[in-house]
């Protein structure tokens, strides 16, 4: 990554942390801890892959299993956040 910040790998199977309250009603909750199942990407005009989302198997109940995923699936979509460091 050489350092630098918003390059993160991911592959199948890291264990993942939530970062934000994502469905507080089902325990998809900042905090809750996972497993990447699937990585879903676009590729750039210069061929690099940009991450739009993942799925995650969670430990718990999370309810009803969302169509087109198993019990304790969930999506995890991506999110931009722009940090300013003034010196």
């Amino acid at each position: 990554t050489n350092q630098r910040l918003g390059k993160i790998p991911l592959c199948i199977g890291m264990p993942v942390l939530v970062s934000q309250n994502f469905d507080v009603k089902h325990g998809i909750v900042n905090g809750t801890r996972g497993t990447v199942k699937t990585i879903r990407y676009t590729t750039n005009l210069r061929g690099e892959r940009c991450l739009t989302s993942c799925i995650i198997e969670v430990v718990g109940d999370t309810g009803t299993a969302m169509y087109g995923l198993e019990k304790n699936e969930m999506p995890i979509l991506c999110d931009q956040v722009t940090v300013e460091f003034r010196n």
